[in-house]
C-alpha cells in the first residue's frame, strides 16, 4: 500500500538557510503531500488541526522539521516527523454524502513517558472579508454540494484538482466542508464551479456574529422557578447560541446540550452569556411579560459559536441537523448576518421540513435591510417591541418581519430575546396543540398590527 515518497529534505534541526514556513499541505484520506522548510513542529501540526484533526502536543515536544513528501503514506511521513518523541494516531472511518473515507481524527505527541503532558493545539480562525467589507468567510474553506449521480470519483478529482483537503462533512444535508490551499480566492472558486455539472452548490464558509445584547429594565422578566411540563415525549425548544453556563433551574430545563464548536467535548461553557438567556427565555425560566403561564418547556441547547462570539456556516449547519434529531419544537436563532447563504436556507428548511417552526432574530440596527436566516421564506422573523406594541428604537423593520415580541427580559433587551420568548410560546402551543401549525397560529393571534402581546399569549395558551 504504501508508495514510494520522494524525500529531498528532511532537516531536525534550526540550521537552515530557507525561512521557516510550510508551502504545501494536503491530505487525502491516507495520502498525504507535504512541503516544509525549517517549521518548528508545532507550526507544522497546527496545519493537521486547520484540517479538522484534534492535535495535542507535549509543549515540550520542540524540534523543526523539513523535506517533500508527494503521495506519501501518512503514518510513516509522521513517524518520521514526530522522531524522537512517541506519538498517538486516531483514525474513524467516517460516512460522507458520496460515500466513506478512512479519516485522520487525532494526533497527540509527547516526551517518552510524559503522555499527560500533552495539550491541545487549536488552529487558527483565519477570517478574510470581501471587497463589500461587510461578508466575511473563513479563509481557504470552501463548501461543497455535489449534484445528483455524483460518485467519490468526483469527490476524488475535485480534491486533486484544487489541492483540497476534506475537513468533515454533513451528510444529512449533503456538504463538504473542504480545505483549501493558501493563496486561492475562494468567493472567486466558488463563482467558477456554478458552470461545473458535477457541483450543485459551492459557497465560502461565511461567518455570522452573535449580536450584542443592550441594557435593559431589571425588573422585566425576573427569574423564576421551572415547573416540568406534563406528559412526555421530546418536544423542546433548540437554542443554536453561544453555549450554557448551568444553573439549578437549567440543569432541570436542559434536556440535551452539545457543542457544534468541539463535539467530542461536554456542554458547560458561555463566554459571552448570550445563548445562557436565551436557554432561560425558550424554557421560561425569564418571562418578559411576567405572566408566568403554565409549565415550562424543555431546551435543547447548543453551542454553534465560538467564544469570541463568531460562528461558521458550516457549525451553523451542523447544529442545525442536531436540533431537528433531538428536538420536535421549534428552533430559536437569535442572530443573523446581511450575508444570504443557499446552504443555511437548506440548513433551515431542512428543520421546517421536519416539522420544527424556525424563529430567527431580525436584528438590533433599524436599517431596514434584510437579515438572514430571518429573511428566508418559511421563517418568522421577530422583531422587537415595546409594551404598547410598537417597534423598539433599535430594533430592525422590514416587510421580511413576521412577529414583533417583547424585548426586554433579564436585564436585557434585543431582537435576540423577541426571538427566544416566541419560540417558548410556539413550543407550548405545539405541546398542547400536537396537531396544529404553531407558527400560523403565533400570527393569527398577533393579527395585523404582527404584535404579540400579553393578551394575545393568554388567549393563545388557553386553546
Amino acid at each position: 500500500m504504501f508508495r514510494t515518497a520522494y524525500i529531498l529534505l528532511f532537516m531536525l534541526t534550526a540550521a537552515l538557510v530557507a525561512p521557516a514556513e510550510v508551502r504545501e499541505f494536503r491530505m487525502d484520506q491516507d495520502r498525504l503531500w507535504l512541503r516544509a522548510a525549517g517549521e518548528p513542529l508545532p507550526g507544522l501540526l497546527e496545519h493537521f488541526a486547520t484540517a479538522g484533526v484534534q492535535v495535542q502536543i507535549d509543549p515540550a515536544a520542540q524540534k523543526t522539521v523539513g523535506g517533500l513528501w508527494q503521495d506519501a503514506d501518512v503514518e510513516k511521513t509522521l513517524d518520521l516527523l514526530l522522531a524522537p518523541y512517541d506519538y498517538r494516531l486516531d483514525w474513524r472511518r467516517e460516512t460522507g454524502p458520496l460515500g466513506s473515507r478512512i479519516t485522520l481524527t487525532g494526533i497527540r505527541v509527547f516526551r517518552k513517558g510524559f503522555a499527560e503532558a500533552a495539550r491541545p493545539l487549536k488552529s487558527l480562525r483565519r477570517i478574510a472579508t470581501t471587497i463589500d467589507g461587510r461578508t466575511r468567510y473563513l479563509a481557504r474553506e470552501i463548501l461543497i454540494g455535489f449534484g445528483p449521480g455524483s460518485s467519490m470519483d468526483d469527490l476524488n478529482a475535485f480534491l486533486a484538482r484544487t489541492g483540497g483537503t476534506v475537513i468533515t462533512a454533513n451528510t444529512q444535508l449533503g456538504i463538504y466542508r473542504i480545505l483549501l490551499p493558501d493563496g486561492v480566492n475562494v468567493p472567486d472558486l466558488a463563482a467558477q464551479l456554478a458552470n461545473d455539472p458535477q457541483i450543485a452548490l459551492a459557497e465560502p464558509n461565511y461567518i455570522y456574529d452573535l449580536p450584542g445584547l443592550l441594557p435593559g429594565d431589571t425588573a422585566t422578566g425576573a427569574p423564576k422557578e421551572w415547573t416540568p411540563p406534563s406528559g412526555e415525549g421530546t418536544l423542546s425548544v433548540a437554542v443554536l447560541d453561544s453555549g450554557l453556563l448551568y444553573n439549578e433551574g437549567l440543569s432541570a430545563a436542559v434536556l440535551s446540550a452539545f457543542d457544534a464548536t468541539n463535539p467530542d467535548a461536554p456542554l458547560s461553557t458561555d463566554a459571552v452569556g448570550h445563548g445562557t438567556l436565551m436557554a432561560q427565555l425558550a424554557a421560561g425560566l425569564v418571562d418578559p411579560y411576567n405572566t408566568a403561564v403554565g409549565e415550562g418547556v424543555p431546551v435543547v441547547a447548543i453551542k454553534a459559536f465560538a467564544d469570541d462570539g463568531s460562528a461558521d456556516a458550516f457549525t451553523l449547519m451542523n447544529a442545525m441537523t442536531y436540533a431537528v434529531e433531538k428536538s420536535t419544537g421549534p428552533v430559536s436563532l437569535s442572530w443573523g448576518s446581511e450575508t444570504r447563504s443557499q446552504f443555511i436556507e437548506q440548513a433551515v428548511n431542512y428543520a421546517i421540513n421536519h416539522g420544527s417552526p424556525v424563529f430567527a432574530a431580525v436584528g438590533n440596527e433599524n436599517t431596514g435591510r434584510p437579515m438572514y436566516p430571518a429573511a428566508y421564506p418559511g421563517v418568522i422573523g421577530v422583531a422587537a417591541g415595546t409594551e404598547d406594541g410598537q417597534y423598539t428604537e433599535y430594533s430592525n423593520r422590514g416587510d421580511f418581519v413576521d412577529l414583533i415580541a417583547p424585548g426586554s427580559a433579564g436585564g436585557s433587551q434585543g431582537t435576540s430575546v423577541a426571538t427566544a420568548y416566541a419560540a417558548h410560546i410556539a413550543a407550548k402551543y405545539m405541546r398542547h396543540n400536537p396537531d396544529g401549525n404553531a407558527a400560523k397560529a403565533l400570527l393569527e393571534a398577533a393579527g395585523p398590527d404582527h404584535f404579540l402581546s400579553a393578551e394575545d399569549v393568554r388567549q393563545l395558551l388557553s386553546r
